[in-house]
């Protein structure tokens, strides 16, 4: 599975700076979903209400943190081909202040 990132990734990165490890626990998790795909990689689901793209999203264990998968990052990716995704927005619980906020963002990421 190829992955990388939209170029506005680096803006979600200062957004968490203030977090210990964001990057290496994404970059982690990148290595873990090339290897073992959509299929194999646990807690991802779909994403509904994106029309015909294929979004889903994946929790993201944080690195140097003693904290589970349910207070982890969010990783919010889009599946362009069956070996190709690209992550559209990488994020904490926290850093949105709504749903519906995260959900403008990754329309707007898509539509780029």
């Amino acid at each position: 599975m190829e992955v990388f990132r939209h170029d506005d990734i680096e803006k979600d990165f200062r957004n968490l700076r203030r977090f210990t490890a964001p990057r290496e626990s994404l970059e982690a998790w990148e290595r873990l979903f090339s290897l073992k795909g959509l299929k194999e990689t646990p807690g991802i689901d779909a994403c509904s209400g994106f029309g015909s793209f294929k979004i889903y999203k994946g929790r993201v264990i944080p690195l140097k943190e003693n904290v589970g998968k349910s207070k982890g990052y969010r990783v919010i990716f889009q599946l362009l081909e069956e070996n190709r995704a690209m992550i559209l927005v990488f994020s904490r619980h926290g850093v949105y202040h709504s749903e519906r906020e995260l959900i403008a963002l990754v329309k707007n990421r898509i539509g780029n």
